[in-house]
């Protein structure tokens, strides 16, 4: 007889299938960047009040997120009274795009009182740096809440306006790109962002100014001049948008403000430019009227 080795009569235990290949971070980003255009765009030509709620979650969170970038230790006050105070402000400024009963008297005046209610809070709290504390908190009023109430202020001039501001940004964020990624070679600010450049950001404004011709050509709600103005303010305060956040990155020790959104962080991350961009175009479009 044939010595039969053991091991002829094991069988094989039958392979676990492997796993699906993950899903990579520019498909992540591609769709969360379709999902991000479609709602924002949908609820803009919705209404106000459409895009006042689509909104107030995204304001809600931005606040959370500058919150943990100022304080990365949680020596602040309540991450609670951030967030609170933030949507507060926002639903009063953002409400008077569309309710005409709140005037600027009221807007100034309950912005007024938040104001002494939070420097008192913040004297009462009794902490060794209240001056800083203070600071990070109307920070968050300014810096998050006041550009995402201003949003339907923008609608006011009807759809295309907001939409062709959207527009200019994502432009300017794509040309700065290409062009950067081509022929940078001269940085920006260095000690911020190692990857932003001068070429970049004049790549930013050609584009722009393009697509301002563009958007005149389809939508003549605002004059040639008007679009290509815009179009400047937009790429250069976008432009300086990004870089803030990437400052208070630096300082915090992350690299993204979050992980709401996929492929992209956090929602500083993603609104970055703009929140210095969006009061810059309403100013643009107001002075110019």
């Amino acid at each position: 007889m044939h010595n039969i080795s053991p091991k002829a009569h094991r069988k094989e235990k039958p392979r676990p299938p492997s796993d699906p290949a993950p899903v990579s971070e520019l498909t992540k980003r591609a769709l969360t960047g379709a999902v991000y255009v479609a709602l924002t765009l949908g609820a803009a030509f919705i209404g106000q009040r459409t895009t006042l709620l689509l909104f107030l979650p995204v304001c809600a969170m931005g606040a959370l997120e500058l919150h943990r970038l100022y304080w990365p230790q949680g020596r602040g006050p309540a991450k609670g009274w951030s967030v609170i105070g933030a949507v507060l402000l926002y639903v009063v400024i953002g409400t008077t795009a569309f309710v005409p009963e709140l005037g600027l008297i009221h807007v100034a005046g309950a912005a007024t009182m938040w104001v002494l209610l939070v420097i008192t809070s913040t004297l009462l709290r009794n902490t060794e740096g209240p001056a800083a504390e203070l600071a990070g908190r109307l920070l968050g009023l300014v810096y998050v809440a006041l550009p995402f109430a201003l949003v339907p202020h923008l609608l006011t001039f009807g759809p295309e306006v907001f939409v062709g501001f959207m527009l200019l940004l994502w432009t300017t964020d794509t040309g700065a790109y290409l062009v950067g990624r081509t022929i940078g070679r001269t940085l920006l600010m260095p000690r911020v962002s190692p990857k932003k450049t001068v070429e970049g950001l004049a790549g930013g404004v050609v584009l722009a100014l393009v697509v301002a011709c563009v958007l005149h050509h389809y939508w003549p709600v605002l004059s040639l001049v008007q679009w290509l103005v815009c179009a400047v303010v937009v790429a250069i305060t976008s432009t300086i948008g990004d870089l803030i956040e990437s400052a208070f990155k630096r300082a915090a020790g992350v690299k993204d403000s979050g992980n709401v959104l996929p492929g992209h962080g956090g929602i500083l991350d993603r609104f970055d430019g703009f929140l210095l961009a969006a009061p810059a175009m309403l100013l643009a479009v107001l002075l110019l009227a």
